[in-house]
């Protein structure tokens, strides 16, 4: 069986790979303010109150985020700020699947309840939740909510995400300022990258 922490690398980067570096670049000043925004949260909970989730959506998005990326050896979703991550961006620059969302959300939230009468997703068990979401992690709200909770792990810690380089860890990048490869454990056996006279 492979290392807990190199599989738990290897589904974060397969994940963010991904994205579509094109499309986020393009969002990436309102990603970045919303990361700051993110980052006073997490600093100071009580200063910030939500914009888009009710307490209860909001008590389930955090732990479907801290199961996403779990807090184990390391910190996870809920140390980066993710849930307040989540609640800004669907106000703001994810406005356009808000709606969709807050349905897929609901929906999540009824079908849980169906077999587990009287308990919420977040009050349940661990067990009891990473069994549900094996059941619906091929859905739409999944892969969204996943999408942007693992957005909130990996931006640059100046802009408010990734807090402490959180992100970073997990996928073992070295933040070395050296903007060459290798850029960590990922990548570093690489034959491919082609070398300069200058060894860069």
């Amino acid at each position: 069986m492979a290392h807990p922490t190199r599989t738990r690398r290897q589904f974060l980067a397969h994940t963010a790979s991904g994205f579509g570096a094109t499309w986020i670049a393009a969002q990436w000043p309102a990603i970045a303010a919303v990361h700051m925004h993110a980052a006073a949260a997490t600093t100071n909970p009580r200063s910030l109150t939500f914009g888009f989730l009710t307490q209860d959506e909001a008590r389930d998005v955090e732990a479907l985020a801290a199961q996403i990326v779990p807090s184990d050896d390391t910190p996870g979703a809920r140390e980066a700020g993710a849930l307040h991550f989540i609640d800004r961006s669907l106000h703001t620059w994810a406005a356009s699947i808000a709606d969709p969302f807050r349905v897929g959300l609901r929906d999540f939230q009824a079908e849980f309840a169906t077999g587990h009468p009287h308990l919420t997703f977040a009050a349940a068990d661990s067990q009891t939740q990473v069994a549900y979401l094996t059941q619906v992690d091929g859905t739409e709200f999944f892969r969204t909510i996943r999408f942007l909770t693992l957005l909130g792990m990996f931006a640059l810690p100046s802009y408010g995400g990734n807090r402490d380089g959180i992100g970073w860890t997990l996928l073992g990048f070295d933040d070395t300022h050296a903007y060459a490869p290798p850029f960590g454990y990922y990548d570093r056996d690489y034959a491919g990258f082609i070398v300069a006279e200058d060894g860069v």
